[in-house]
């Protein structure tokens, strides 16, 4: 329930302009000055300006089209405290943990899963887990492809069941690292792609893969590709499943060709999924999923902009579970302060 912020009656009789009396004008404008200024305290919420929430972005990647500098910069301008970041395409390992280890409070390396030899099993994925492994820097496990659209000649299509060594393999690891286990699964795809069922067997996938594992944590990147009520029906049935908030709103469904869900309607979260998010507010975690220079771009400083905007409307307690308390918690980061992390860093930053 959202609290009431409305100020005691009482404390709006300290806002009205003092009667001189024995004070000069000047002793009498200070005190009005004082009364406005805690008038002003108790009347905005603490969120009030939304600007300065603030935002950890669970996950998102870079590859060789993206600058490591292009990635610090857009994540200063968007004003982030935290990227929780990994390695797509060319990007080598050392890359990573250059950039974690140069801005250690804006980057936190995130282990990579992702490539042909992770879709087709080969030895070299479990040679470069072993590497990322190797390396205390990482502190997150990046996403698990296991049904993922073609995104035209930039990434391919994806079919992976959960139950395959390379799948098995990631997971064990996570567990053992007390990482979230972050699941990509695109169900909206998936139907429209192979029917309804493949997507009930999937789905069935997904279900027996977490209750399987009911002490640790599961994370769906891109919500999924599910609506509210099918979220809905996950959440209450696994207390340990939390959703991913990447791609889900209007900046990213009106300029993409892929079948994103979409959490808002005029500006700010639709009905349904503010009633979810309300109801569950520890079981949803701000991300972005930057991948390529398009993402990393004043199209991110729109999005984070966009969200956090949104969130200004809600009970503060729920904006900052939801912008960065819940990826605190689920990864062991150190609490997020507005202006602090990437936030903090000068621009310009590229060369």
């Amino acid at each position: 329930m959202t609290p009431n912020l409305s100020p005691h009656p009482d404390r709006l009789q300290r806002c009205a302009l003092p009667a001189s009396g024995g004070l000069t004008r000047w002793a009498a404008y200070v005190k009005f000055l004082t009364a406005c200024l805690f008038c002003f305290a108790i009347l905005v919420p603490a969120h009030g300006a939304s600007n300065v929430l603030p935002v950890i972005d669970a996950h998102s990647q870079f590859d060789e089209n993206a600058s490591a500098a292009r990635v610090i910069e857009y994540a200063a301008r968007a004003g982030v405290t935290q990227v929780l970041l990994s390695a797509r395409g060319r990007v080598m390992t050392a890359q990573v943990l250059d950039l974690g280890s140069t801005h250690p409070a804006c980057i936190v390396p995130s282990v990579r899963t992702k490539g042909r030899a992770f879709d087709e099993n080969r030895p070299g994925y479990y040679a470069l887990l072993d590497e990322q492994f190797k390396e205390p820097a990482f502190r997150a496990m990046s996403e698990i492809i296991l049904v993922h659209a073609p995104k035209g000649r930039r990434a391919p299509e994806v079919n992976v069941a959960a139950d395959t060594p390379q799948v098995k393999e990631a997971i064990q690891r996570a567990i053992a690292k007390g990482w979230p286990i972050v699941l990509h699964y695109e169900f909206r795809w998936l139907t429209s792609a192979y029917g309804t069922g493949s997507r009930a067997r999937r789905m069935a996938e997904l279900k027996s893969l977490v209750s399987r594992h009911p002490q640790h944590r599961f994370a769906l990147i891109h919500m999924a590709q599910l609506d509210a009520n099918d979220a809905a029906d996950l959440l209450a049935a696994h207390s340990n499943l939390v959703f991913l908030t990447s791609h889900a709103n209007t900046l990213v469904v009106d300029e993409s060709r892929q079948p994103w869900t979409n959490m808002f309607a005029d500006g700010e979260l639709a009905p349904e999924w503010k009633v979810l998010v309300l109801r569950h507010p520890d079981r949803f975690v701000l991300a972005f999923d930057n991948v390529w220079p398009e993402h990393w771009s004043e199209k991110y400083v729109q999005q984070v902009d966009l969200w956090r905007k949104a969130l200004g409307k809600l009970p503060v307690e729920v904006a900052h579970a939801v912008a960065h308390s819940n990826a605190e918690r689920l990864w062991k980061l150190a609490p997020a302060m507005a202006g602090h992390g990437c936030a903090a860093l000068k621009l310009p930053l590229r060369q």
